[in-house]
């Protein structure tokens, strides 16, 4: 009776696969190019305090910490890590008995489900993307009307990823990398990410009026 119900799943297993197309690319980003992380703004130093502190306060981002006599401001955000970086892209294509689907997105988008198909069969994965993003902002007087502003954050992404088979036993692995503006690391199933610059860049043209 066991090697029955044992022959006849095997044949149901090999009835899903029967006909089963798949096709898995994962993309990484290229490499970042050079970007300034600092400008010179022709005001001075108490003028571009007096803009920063309520320009922050109007953004989501939170402020941790002021020190106006040494000209720190530590600010931070969590959450979604799409906007400010770049983990590349994943392409999934899966075909069998229920059909074409065919999965292409950002790899370091928030949340995304999708389908893997492999020799060890169809796995549905739910995969998570999560970023504490930390920034140092410090204001510098070069002179009485001129002040420079240099924005340098650090990156920690965690990755959880879960993934179920046809037998219906989950999987969960989490990872967690960290890198500084302008740098990249890779999570050790292989996928790299980078900043963008974007957040220091949304910092910088938030605070002043006039570049130097």
């Amino acid at each position: 009776m066991k090697s029955t119900k044992h022959c006849i799943l095997i044949s149901l297993v090999m009835l899903a696969m029967a006909g089963c197309a798949s096709e898995y690319n994962y993309t990484p980003p290229k490499e970042a190019t050079a970007f300034n992380n600092s400008i010179v703004v022709d005001k001075g130093k108490d003028d571009v305090w007096k803009e920063i502190v309520p320009a922050l306060g109007r953004t989501f981002f939170v402020i941790n910490n002021l020190d106006k006599e040494s000209g720190l401001i530590n600010i931070s955000y969590s959450g979604d890590p799409e906007k400010y970086v770049d983990c590349g892209r994943i392409h999934s294509l899966v075909s069998n008995l229920a059909g074409k689907r065919t999965y292409n997105f950002p790899t370091s988008k928030a949340h995304q489900q999708f389908e893997l198909l492999n020799n060890t069969g169809l796995w549905n994965i739910v995969r998570k993307m999560d970023l504490d993003g930390r920034m140092n902002i410090i204001v510098e007087e070069l002179g009485p009307k001129q002040t420079k502003i240099t924005a340098n954050a650090r990156y920690v992404l965690t990755k959880s990823v879960i993934q179920t088979g046809y037998q219906g036993y989950p999987m969960n692995t989490t990872d967690t990398i960290s890198f500084n503006s302008g740098q990249r690391d890779r999570f050790s199933q292989g996928t790299t990410c980078q900043c963008n610059g974007k957040f220091e860049e949304e910092i910088l043209s938030l605070l002043v009026v006039s570049k130097k």
